[in-house]
């Protein structure tokens, strides 16, 4: 069940060339794992798409499944997809972002909060429901990140690129709510839902804040090429499907009006061709020097791992590390030790730590 192997760094950075990285499985085969949190320095988090929560302790390998998770709209990408954790007043609180069942087979994108005690989900609370219902299996974003009193989520424009210009309508925005659940609005359009922070956006897959620089990033997957890195800010317009880099599948054929128009924002860094990215971090650990203050992501497209400089909030330098020594890469968080913590959400994926 678990295996440990090294990673020889040849074409990372010249000045660890001949380090010895560890690289462990520490879990059995689980399929299709989406999103972590970590609970404390040895344990973490996991959902599966299916609808499991699981409790892991990433060094002695104990793992135990989580009772009260919700059931979710298990089809196509959707599922029980991103998680959060936060401890405050000795009470732990677990934020879950979902695809909620609707009758006649549909779904919407949902946040819900719950209670952890005794390796139990109680106390359930729904924070949020999109007002997107759609039978569509793809394209829910659903990452989540947590901000003092509040909670922003990545919602997915489900497959009509035209709602992302809709201020009417939640999917193919950037939401922040209260984490309490009390109502708030954000007021960044005129007459916009009150959740929306931002809008054009087309599938956000990664959410982090530069908690340095208290800077929201996220990342969202393009068509065919354009994939984007963007410093996400309060009203503003991102551009899908009007402003892309991105191409239409097969045909190789344009998508809307341009790459960069006065009114939208234009990305921090793109991808053509498309790497498909998963989750981010900002990683501010000292177990590996080389990557300080840097951007890591994940690859499901290349099976791998994306390293990103930054110098006054742009991207300097791209470095790629860990190419088919894991399989897709879904999400990726650091422990308090510096150590990386990589899932895999293939049908024999698990849960990897990253070590020196």
């Amino acid at each position: 069940m678990n295996f440990i192997f090294y990673v020889l760094l040849f074409t990372l950075y010249p000045f660890i060339v001949q380090s010895q990285i560890k690289l462990e499985k520490v879990t059995p085969k689980i399929s299709n794992l989406w999103g972590i949190a970590i609970i404390n320095k040895d344990e973490i988090l996991v959902t599966q798409r299916s609808g499991n929560v699981y409790r892991l302790n990433v060094f002695n390998k104990n793992i135990i499944k989580i009772e009260g998770a919700p059931k979710v709209y298990n089809s196509g990408q959707g599922g029980l997809l991103d998680i959060a954790f936060e401890k405050e007043n000795n009470v732990q609180r677990v934020y879950l972002c979902l695809s909620k069942v609707i009758p006649s087979n549909k779904s919407s994108t949902a946040i819900h909060s719950y209670n952890l005690k005794n390796n139990k989900l109680t106390n359930e609370k729904v924070m949020f429901i999109s007002n997107k219902i759609s039978s569509s299996g793809r394209h829910f974003g659903c990452r989540l990140a947590i901000k003092n009193e509040f909670i922003f989520a990545t919602l997915g424009d489900r497959g009509t690129r035209e709602d992302s210009q809709n201020s009417k309508n939640h999917s193919g925005s950037i939401i922040k709510i209260l984490k309490n659940g009390n109502k708030y609005n954000n007021k960044a359009f005129t007459n916009s839902l009150p959740e929306i922070y931002s809008l054009g956006h087309r599938n956000p897959q990664g959410l982090s804040f530069n908690l340095k620089k208290n800077i929201l990033w996220a990342h969202e997957h393009g068509p065919q090429g354009g994939d984007e890195l963007n410093i996400v800010l309060k009203g503003k317009n991102y551009g899908w499907p009007k402003v892309t880099f991105g191409k239409e599948y097969g045909s190789g054929r344009k998508i809307g009006i341009g790459t960069s128009l006065p009114g939208y924002e234009d990305p921090k860094y793109v991808w053509v061709p498309s790497i498909a990215p998963s989750g981010m971090i900002f990683y501010g650990g000292n177990m590996f020097p080389e990557f300080k203050n840097k951007i890591i992501l994940g690859s499901l497209k290349y099976k791998r791992l994306h390293i990103l400089s930054l110098k006054d909030d742009k991207i300097v330098n791209e470095q790629i590390f860990l190419e088919n020594k894991i399989g897709r890469i879904r999400d990726i968080e650091e422990i308090s030790d510096g150590s990386l913590i990589i899932i895999n959400d293939e049908y024999d994926g698990g849960v990897y730590r990253l070590y020196k």
